[in-house]
C-alpha cells in the first residue's frame, strides 16, 4: 500500500500540467482550508499513516500541522512551498519577458535574403576572419568553406512556381536548398530579397530556428550588421563571428535562459518539498508505530546507484 501511495503522488507531482495547477491553487487567495477538510473526511476509510502521507503530497506540511500536532514543521514545508512556487512564477515570467525580446529583435534584424546576399562574402583565404566559416585542410594548406546547405538547417515555406495554392518545404542543409540557392541565383545582390517577395517566403520560427541564428557562425550573415564582424572566443576556447547585434540578441537570449535555468531547478525543488513532506509524514508523525529502514546499494560495474525505504505501519 505504501508503494502503492508513493508511486500515486510521484506521478501526481509530474503530471504536465501539475505545476500549472499548483500555480493557481496557491495564487487563489491562499490555502484553500475546505479542500484539506475535505480530504481529510472522505479518507477517513484509509489507514491513518496513509492519510497522512497523501495529505502531504498534495500541500507539504499540511498533515503535519493539521494531523500529526507539529505545527512548526507544517509550517516550514509550506513556507517552503510558497517561497519556491512564487519564486520560480517570478523567474518564468522573467524567462518568457526576454524570449519575446530576443525574438522580436531577431525579427527584425536577421533574415534570411541578408543571410543568402552575404553567406560567401568571407570566402578569401586572404579575409582574417575566414577560419570562422572554413574548415583548415592541412594537406592542402587552405580553408574550405562550407557549402550554404551545409551543418544545421533552418526550416522555411515558399509558393510552388507553377501550383497555384501549393506550397513547398525547404531546410536549408539539404540537397534540394542547395540546388535552389544556386538555380535561383540567391548569392547575388538583391536577388534573395526579390525571390523572399515573389515566393512569399516563410520561415518556420521555432525555438531552434531562435537558438541557431546565435549559436552558429554558419547564420552569421544574416544580421543586418555583419559588415562590423568581431571575433570572440567562446568558453570552450573556440573563436566566433558576432556583431553588436547579434551580440545584443545574445545578451537577451542568455538572459531568458538563466531565467529558465533557475525556474527548473525551483520546479525541482517543489517536487522535492512533496516528497520529503509526505516522507515524514509517513515516518515521524505522532504516536506513530511504523518501522522504518532504509537501503542503499550500488554497482561500481554499471556506475548505478539504488535506495529503498521500506515502510511498515
Amino acid at each position: 500500500m505504501i508503494k502503492l501511495l508513493l508511486l500515486i503522488s510521484l506521478s501526481f507531482c509530474y503530471e504536465s500540467d501539475y505545476f500549472d495547477n499548483l500555480q493557481i491553487f496557491y495564487t487563489n487567495k491562499s490555502l484553500n482550508i475546505d479542500f484539506l477538510k475535505k480530504i481529510n473526511s472522505e479518507a477517513s476509510f484509509v489507514h491513518p499513516k496513509l492519510k497522512s502521507g497523501l495529505m502531504s503530497a498534495i500541500i507539504p506540511g499540511s498533515s503535519q500541522y493539521f494531523l500529526n500536532e507539529q505545527k512548526s514543521k507544517g509550517m516550514l514545508f509550506f513556507g517552503i512551498e510558497i517561497l519556491t512556487v512564487l519564486s520560480s512564477m517570478i523567474y518564468k515570467n522573467n524567462a518568457e519577458d526576454f524570449k519575446f525580446l530576443y525574438q522580436d529583435y531577431g525579427d527584425i534584424h536577421w533574415s534570411f535574403s541578408n543571410w543568402c546576399d552575404h553567406y560567401y562574402d568571407y570566402n578569401d583565404q586572404e579575409n582574417p576572419n575566414i577560419d570562422m566559416f572554413s574548415y583548415y585542410n592541412e594537406e592542402l594548406d587552405l580553408y574550405e568553406y562550407s557549402p550554404i546547405n551545409s551543418g544545421h538547417g533552418l526550416e522555411f515555406f515558399v509558393d510552388h512556381e507553377t501550383i497555384e495554392g501549393s506550397r513547398i518545404y525547404f531546410k536549408t542543409n539539404t540537397t534540394g536548398f542547395g540546388e535552389l540557392y544556386h538555380n535561383e541565383n540567391l548569392d547575388q545582390d538583391g536577388v534573395a530579397e526579390q525571390f523572399v517577395q515573389d515566393r512569399n517566403l516563410q520561415m518556420l520560427k521555432t525555438h531552434d530556428f531562435y537558438e541557431e541564428i546565435v549559436k552558429y557562425d554558419q547564420f552569421f550573415s544574416g544580421w543586418d550588421d555583419q559588415e562590423l564582424i568581431q571575433r570572440i572566443t567562446n568558453g570552450w576556447g573556440a573563436d566566433n563571428a558576432t556583431s553588436p547585434n547579434k551580440s545584443y540578441y545574445k545578451l537577451l537570449y542568455n538572459k531568458s535562459i538563466k531565467n529558465y535555468n533557475i525556474h527548473n531547478s525551483l520546479v525541482t525543488a517543489i517536487y522535492i518539498n512533496h516528497v520529503i513532506s509526505m516522507l515524514d509524514a509517513l515516518i515521524f508523525s505522532v504516536n506513530s508505530s511504523s518501522v522504518t529502514s532504509l537501503k542503499y546499494d550500488y554497482n561500481p560495474n554499471l556506475n548505478f546507484h539504488q535506495a529503498q525505504i521500506s515502510i511498515k505501519l
